[in-house]
């Protein structure tokens, strides 16, 4: 599974992180929502950018807004909001696209079996109901 759906969640991750990267998030409410996943899995994952700080450091829109030398708060470890200094803090430098596929490849046993768990809960109400559809038949309809 993890080699079917890889490809889609690594694309899916870099798409998300340009998005935050090419627009300053704090005045383009419309992407807002990006920046939120983009520093959740950051912040939980201990990295930064799809592939490193250079995803922030390298993207010249991102320099004229933020300076070459900054990255979201979320990739370092005791800035709590805004932006920081790769100088002058504690960056988490690996890329979040190689943390996401082990953190997938981790737990995709507990993902597949909560999968199985509710296609058997819809299975077994689509079994009732057809029990339910038989004895209405069988028996007619009766008012109470």
């Amino acid at each position: 599974i993890n080699a079917e759906y890889g490809d889609r969640v690594f694309d899916a991750l870099e798409v998300k992180t340009g998005e935050f990267i090419q627009y300053d998030l704090t005045k383009k409410e419309m992407y807002k929502d990006s920046a939120e996943v983009v520093d959740q899995i950051q912040e939980t994952l201990a990295c930064c950018g799809v592939h490193g700080i250079e995803t922030y450091t390298d993207n010249s829109r991102w320099n004229a807004t933020h300076g070459g030398t900054t990255v979201p708060a979320s990739c370092c470890d005791d800035v709590s909001s805004g932006y920081c200094s790769t100088k002058n803090n504690t960056v988490n430098s690996e890329g979040c696209n190689e943390k996401v596929a082990n953190t997938l490849s981790d737990n995709a046993g507990l993902v597949i079996g909560i999968s199985f768990g509710f296609i058997l809960i819809q299975i077994m109400g689509v079994c009732l109901g057809c029990v339910l559809c038989q004895r209405i038949a069988r028996d007619g309809y009766k008012e109470v």
